[in-house]
């Protein structure tokens, strides 16, 4: 589930290195707005889905509507990012990856869903491994979209 907040984790860094010749972007300077609205959304997210995250492992394993409570508010955030992300006005090899990256989001999405959704805790459990490599794959996307705005890639914390 840590991997859940590093999905949008790169998220915090802060907007340096956004500069000229970013492919698919007009500039320095539309790379630079576009890196900051990106910024915008991905802050907040990120700080949510922090919170999120740790409430989820703080009670997985002994209070399961706390848990399943973290997990819808996970889903929550994962969708409030990508419907700010998509009206972003990317150009269009970078709006490419934003919608990729919602694609793989809206997976993890339906599996947080579903795993809010479980009876037992050890059913919520079971789905740890499957949650991991739902976020793997956001990660991906995420460190592609970030490489074409000049942004850093997300951190290891």
């Amino acid at each position: 589930m840590v991997v859940a907040a590093l999905a949008l984790a790169g998220c915090a860094a802060h907007a340096s290195g956004a500069g000229g010749g970013q492919s698919g972007a007009s500039g320095g300077r539309g790379t630079k707005a576009l890196a900051a609205a990106y910024m915008a959304i991905a802050l907040p997210a990120n700080h949510r889905l922090d919170e999120e995250v740790d409430s989820y492992n703080d009670h997985a394993r002994d209070d399961l509507a706390v848990a399943e409570a973290s997990l819808r508010q996970e889903a929550a955030t994962e969708r409030w990012f990508d419907q700010r992300l998509l009206k972003i006005a990317f150009p269009p090899a970078i709006a490419a990856t934003a919608r990729a990256l919602v694609r793989v989001n809206d997976q993890r999405i339906a599996l947080t869903t579903e795993q809010a959704q479980a009876m037992t805790i050890s059913r919520l459990l079971a789905f740890n491994a499957r949650h991991r490599a739902a976020d793997a794959a956001v990660e991906v996307q995420v460190r592609f979209i970030r490489k074409q705005l000049g942004l850093p890639p997300p951190g290891n914390s």
